[in-house]
């Protein structure tokens, strides 16, 4: 939402201004820029190998150590140099390497055709181990952009539909979000346009003009009762109770008095309630949203969505102090966000989420970049990583336990080289095609 920003304000980079002119004064250059700062972490990540990968490797490397210590004790005790190749060509190490890294890569072309990018194993690996998951609401939770849900006439002398056509006439002249979306309700009901005067646009404020010789002002509470004198008191109830269901409310006043107002809500994402009950299925313990709204509306959307915790009115450096304090209460959390703002939390994150229409920065910095405008993505993809570790896991006990047993057998003499060969390789091939089945859906 469009915010007021006077001298002395802090802005941040890639801020959008809608109206009048900025001047800047930059703090950080260089490698001290917070961007640049990013990108080092980007560049740093990419060469990181997960922890499976890792511990995997390790255990392929011990193996081998054994392979030989059994292939001198069989030929110690019987100096049988079949038997001692047979057990030699028993080699952990090939279906112990491959499987893990096949897996993660064919679990992320399965995930990029379903519209979820997975950077790397380690972002896989990291999601299975969440069980906190925090929102930023707008763009998320929310498409992030506002709607007519009501309006309402507080004078004997207008309908609904003549307040609608009149304050979207007058709305027409500003590009504020919230101008746009009284336009295109009226727009949406074919309602005409009314003549009017001159439209004079008070910044952070609302909007002045003439109607039939009378002054016309649409905006804010605090604009019409503190700058334009309008009184409030006679229809305080109705007010209070359209707050009470989370709406933002604009105000119509002709003449000095109030003759209607509208309410509008941000558009909860069809598939939110849905995707969030089936990430507490998957394992999510706690879900949790941030909103910059007052503690009233933030609260009235958390109970629709049955939300653990709702953090709200919250400025946009606490998002990444939110996610350490979770953090430092021992949890694994993941954030969702859009945001140039949402950057730090992102990173913060042990799994930091990116939504298709957010910023350049957002998707850069995330380990989970979804590509198609959806929030059920954010349960897929914590599925499709379950199945991989699922896969990996089984496939380290199938490598361990098979050929335990092949090397058993060929140092008991009961496999020649080229069946102990012919099974080794066998089970290696048997694992990386069971791996490379994940990429199909």
């Amino acid at each position: 939402m469009i915010v007021r920003r006077e001298a002395g304000a802090v802005v941040y980079s890639g801020t959008s201004v809608y109206e009048g002119t900025v001047q800047v004064q930059v703090e950080k250059v260089g490698s001290e820029a917070t961007t640049a700062q990013i990108a080092k972490l980007i560049y740093d990540s990419l060469s990181e190998k997960s922890e499976i990968q890792q511990v995997t490797q390790d255990m392929a490397n011990r193996r081998v150590k054994i392979t030989l210590g059994i292939g001198a004790a069989v030929f110690a005790l019987t100096q049988d140099l079949n038997r001692v190749a047979s057990v030699f060509l028993v080699d952990y190490s090939c279906a112990l390497k491959l499987s893990t890294p096949v897996t993660f890569k064919s679990i992320m072309y399965r995930a990029a055709s379903q519209g979820i990018l997975f950077k790397g194993g380690s972002a896989i690996e990291k999601l299975v181990n969440v069980d906190t998951c925090v929102f930023d609401k707008t763009g998320t939770l929310t498409y992030g952009n506002m709607e007519v849900t009501d309006v309402i006439p507080l004078c004997a002398t207008n309908s609904a539909k003549d307040l609608l056509a009149m304050a979207a006439s007058i709305e027409e002249h500003s590009n504020h979000p919230l101008s746009q979306a009284v336009v295109n309700a009226a727009t949406q009901h074919d309602l005409p346009h009314i003549d009017h005067g001159e439209v004079e646009y008070v910044i952070a404020h609302g909007l002045r003009t003439t109607l039939n010789s009378g002054q016309i002002v649409m905006g804010s509470r605090h604009f019409l009762e503190e700058h334009e004198d309008v009184d409030f008191s006679n229809d305080e109830q109705t007010i209070q109770e359209y707050e009470a269901l989370g709406r933002h409310l604009i105000f119509v006043s002709f003449n000095g008095k109030l003759i209607g107002m509208l309410g509008l809500r941000d558009h909860l994402r069809e598939d939110a309630i849905e995707t969030l009950a089936s990430l507490r299925d998957l394992g999510i313990n706690e879900l949790i949203m941030i909103t910059g709204d007052s503690q009233f509306k933030a609260s009235i959307l958390g109970e629709e969505l049955k939300l653990d915790r709702v953090f709200a009115e919250a400025v946009p450096s606490a998002k990444s102090s939110i996610v350490e304090s979770l953090q430092a209460e021992g949890k694994k959390v993941m954030f969702v966000g859009d945001g140039v703002n949402d950057a730090p939390a992102l990173t913060a994150a042990d799994v930091g989420v990116a939504m298709s229409q957010g910023t350049e920065l957002a998707r850069q910095v995330a380990d989970v970049v979804l590509l198609h405008d959806t929030l059920s993505a954010v349960a897929q993809a914590r599925e499709l990583s379950d199945i991989a570790m699922k896969v990996i896991n089984s496939n380290i006990k199938a490598a361990e336990y098979i050929n335990s047993g092949i090397m058993l057998a060929a140092a008991l003499g009961y496999l020649s080289p080229a069946m102990s060969a012919l099974l080794h390789n066998g089970t290696t091939l048997s694992i990386l095609g069971r791996s490379a089945a994940l990429r199909h859906i």
